[in-house]
């Protein structure tokens, strides 16, 4: 399936068929579904696979279910907001980031709940180190954001990528999900990359307003109220504030996927709202147009963040204070400090805390 890496793009019909049949025969595959579905057979994986002809087959099929039961078994609550008012079919959800798999999967869950089409997701080249990873990722319709090509080879990356996604909605009409920077958010810091924002505008004209509006971006807003890999994430920032690097273990990002699905998060929100392209001024400076629609995308998430007693908690415990101490009963603080108790080092304290106090300085800065 080696030779089915190099486009962007998720898979032709071809190229879905023949990933099927390669799957029917991928003992790392069937292992993987009776990890999820472990009622199911081998022969009824195959069973299953045969019954495919699409990545919405495969989504539905394989995909669904996960979703649905990390909502029942590991969140207290999950509300959508907003998206009943998307009307247009084709649209570019930008999204702060703060699970590798589950901040698209539960949009792609709800959309399949309402009868709406599924989403194209991006998806970094770094998560796609080996064939069947990569199989699974392209039958869920996702493209591949390059993240693993040299500084020469970058501008043609953005320019191709960013093509594609102009492309995909204003011609072919289908959405996207792309998130907000490079990676998940690990510090609690939900901003939007500069860098993000200049590439959409390279395959667009010099109207720099028509350019973004053309696009027609959604900003998705997710909010945990237990943070998924919150210690993993804190660790990591950690590590690099010490020695100034973090070299990740073999198939880490892998383990996450898993370890987010499974992991308890307690109430969660989804809430999505337009980008009102009205609210900003457009100069056809490019460099100042680019900051001018980050930082409104930026406010909307700011505004729709959902802030928990976790982190009211937490800014009260980073700041020592009592500033929010109406948000939250003593045995709410309690239960809080056990759950940080946890964290092995000062270092990795500090940083959750990070994570969970960021949310409510940042909803401060738009007061």
């Amino acid at each position: 399936m080696e030779e089915l890496a190099d486009s962007i793009a998720p898979y032709s019909n071809e190229q879905i068929t023949k990933a099927l049949k390669w799957l029917e025969t991928n003992d790392e595959f069937i292992k993987g579904v009776l990890y999820f579905y472990p009622d199911w057979s081998p022969d009824i994986v195959i069973e299953k696979l045969r019954s495919c002809h699409s990545c919405s087959d495969f989504q539905v099929t394989f995909i669904e279910m996960i979703i649905k039961n990390s909502i029942s078994q590991t969140m207290d609550s999950f509300e959508i907001l907003g998206l009943d008012k998307i009307k247009k079919p084709n649209v570019l959800y930008i999204s702060n980031h703060r699970d590798i798999f589950l901040d698209s999967a539960l949009l792609q869950n709800h959309l399949w709940d309402i009868d709406r089409p599924f989403t194209e997701i991006s998806l970094g080249d770094n998560l796609m180190v080996h064939p069947t990873m990569l199989a699974v990722a392209k039958l869920n319709s996702m493209y591949t954001i390059r993240r693993s090509v040299s500084r020469s080879e970058m501008l043609q990356n953005s320019l191709d990528l960013s093509a594609y996604l102009r492309e995909s909605i204003t011609i072919k009409k289908v959405s996207s999900w792309i998130a907000q920077g490079n990676g998940r958010t690990k510090d609690g810091n939900d901003v939007t990359a500069t860098g993000l924002i200049k590439m959409l505008m390279l395959s667009g004209g010099k109207d720099m307003k028509k350019n973004i509006s053309d696009l027609n971006i959604v900003v998705s807003t997710i909010s945990f109220e237990y943070e998924p890999l919150a210690f993993e994430k804190a660790t990591e920032l950690d590590s690099i504030e010490r020695t100034g690097a973090y070299v990740k273990k073999e198939h880490e990002d892998l383990r996450s996927v898993v370890q987010g699905i499974k992991e308890y998060k307690g109430n969660v929100l989804l809430r999505f709202e337009s980008l009102d392209v009205d609210r900003i001024t457009f100069t056809n400076n490019r460099n100042k147009d680019v900051a001018s629609v980050a930082t409104e995308i930026d406010r909307i998430t700011y505004k729709n963040y959902k802030l928990w007693k976790t982190n009211f908690m937490g800014y009260d415990l980073k700041t020592n204070s009592t500033k929010y101490q109406s948000e939250y009963g003593d045995t709410d603080l309690e239960t809080f400090k056990i759950y940080l108790s946890k964290a092995k080092t000062e270092g990795v304290y500090q940083r959750l805390l990070d994570i969970y106090s960021n949310p409510v300085v940042n909803f401060e800065k738009q007061l």
